[in-house]
């Protein structure tokens, strides 16, 4: 049972964080279907997988469904917990999937309900037939095929980001848009911004972030120089991979204090997804 488990285990996660937004509720939901999956006879299983994919898919479904005021009355922006690496073991299928894993998309997840997002994703991301996908849910093949159309039509409706994974160049512009802040001169870091270019920071209330989104390049620049002389200061920076897109990790002794994700449209930065508040970067840290 433990290897059938291990087997899909990268699949469950993968599900559960894109349904979630949290790395440590996810974890948490694949641990709970351990659990459950060791009450089960495996060899009276047509299909162990799809017994998997669809405890985890209906887990996460109440979980949201529980939660929902928690995410309503939450303060300011909020983001995903950062992901990184990549959680597919398989270098080509976590190429597939890197688009699905973006701080871009999995805000615009945040608009559909429990059920449209859980159809959604087994559909879109996962590549469930319909058939297999209401047998998930409990729901008929229409009503799904109704709303994939609904939530693409309104997922339409918002900007999406093309996958911008951390090759060399991006991470040389990551670098030289932190270096553009850091000289704290205006035009440097005006040139490196996309007209429309945004900062979306979560502090959650725990700690001091923007309130709201920052839009626009000359509100982005003049924001960040405003910030950057506190925000770098006596910190270590290094680089890594959120979500499948470039970004770096801000903190001093040990601790991570912020988790930056920058989204990327060819040589300029389009947006920087902001993550301080500390419930959501403990898994970051070494004890965590």
């Amino acid at each position: 049972m433990l290897e059938a488990f291990n087997t899909h285990r990268s699949l469950l996660f993968g599900i559960a964080y894109r349904m979630l937004g949290r790395v440590s509720e996810a974890e948490d939901m694949v641990q709970e279907v351990w659990l459950r999956w060791q009450k089960q006879d495996a060899a009276a299983l047509e299909s162990p997988k799809a017994w998997l994919v669809a405890a985890t898919t209906r887990l996460c479904i109440d979980q949201l469904r529980a939660a929902r005021r928690e995410r309503e009355e939450y303060y300011g922006v909020w983001l995903p917990e950062p992901l990184m690496p990549v959680t597919e073991s398989d270098p080509g299928r976590a190429a597939e999937l890197a688009d699905s894993l973006s701080m871009a998309f999995m805000l615009m997840l945040e608009s559909l309900g429990p059920a449209e997002r859980a159809v959604f994703l087994l559909r879109e991301v996962f590549g469930y037939n319909y058939a297999e996908t209401a047998a998930i849910v409990g729901k008929s093949e229409a009503n799904c095929r109704q709303i994939v159309r609904r939530a693409k039509e309104r997922l339409e409706l918002q900007p999406k980001a093309p996958p911008a994974p951390p090759t060399e160049q991006a991470r040389k512009l990551v670098d030289e848009f932190m270096a553009a802040a850091a000289s704290g001169e205006m035009e440097r870091v005006l040139a490196l911004l996309t007209e429309e270019s945004a900062v979306l920071s979560d502090g959650g209330g725990k700690v001091k972030a923007a309130g709201r989104a920052i839009l626009g390049a000359d509100h982005v620049s003049r924001f960040l120089l405003g910030i950057w002389p506190r925000f770098m200061a006596g910190v270590d920076v290094r680089p890594a991979a959120i979500n499948g897109s470039a970004g770096v990790i801000v903190g001093k002794a040990g601790r991570v204090d912020y988790a930056l994700a920058f989204e990327l449209a060819g040589d300029r930065v389009r947006a920087i997804y902001i993550v301080c508040n500390p419930d959501k970067l403990r898994h970051l840290s070494p004890a965590g």
